[in-house]
């Protein structure tokens, strides 16, 4: 997303994401419009909303109508699209974290009515935007890794994601009332074993 294609919005728009540790912005448009990691005083992994390269985005194909709303008493966002093929939902959280030094966000998608299709795209950029990722490699499992400055990330959800000049993208097609999740985890360190 080096040639940002999620423009920054007005910051009243975006939903906020926490888990203590943490907190992530969430456009209207499903891009994570900010997120230090893997706390809130370390550089932004991304960082759109001030003008920095990269982003994490999972977005309906076509023109949408957004929306969404919080989970009562939570900080857990539902993004809610409204396509010309039918209603998506990306239920977003930020885990609870088990380790301070690593997060974990959350995404399940669902094709609440009608067919979904939706793009998913990763492409981090360290130090608010100003240092480019190693290139992705993706293990035996479909599982993505990508290095961006101190950060490691592991990508799980969209093994036939295709490496491109804006990271990795994945086009998804959801049936009516299908789910899927993508799970990404940050670290400043070796991430665990799954």
């Amino acid at each position: 997303m080096s040639t940002a294609p999620f423009p920054p919005h007005a910051l009243h728009d975006y939903a906020l994401l926490a888990d203590g540790e943490r907190g992530a912005l969430i456009g209207p448009d499903g891009a994570v419009g900010w997120l230090c990691a893997p706390a809130w005083h370390d550089d932004a992994v991304f960082a759109s909303l001030i003008g920095g390269r990269g982003g994490y985005a999972v977005t309906p194909r076509g023109r949408y109508v957004p929306g969404g709303y919080y989970e009562e008493g939570t900080l857990i966002w539902r993004s809610r699209w409204i396509t010309t093929s039918g209603v998506v939902e990306c239920r977003e959280a930020l885990a609870f974290p088990g380790e301070a030094g690593r997060l974990v966000l959350l995404r399940r998608l669902t094709a609440v009515d009608g067919t979904a299709r939706v793009r998913a795209v990763l492409d981090p950029y360290a130090d608010y935007g100003r240092t480019a990722p190693a290139a992705p490699h993706r293990g035996e499992d479909g599982v993505w890794y990508v290095n961006a400055g101190h950060h490691r990330l592991r990508w799980q959800g969209a093994p036939t994601a295709t490496v491109g000049a804006n990271g990795l993208s994945a086009d998804l097609l959801l049936r009516p009332g299908e789910r899927r999740d993508l799970v990404l985890e940050c670290s400043d360190g070796p991430l665990p074993h799954t």
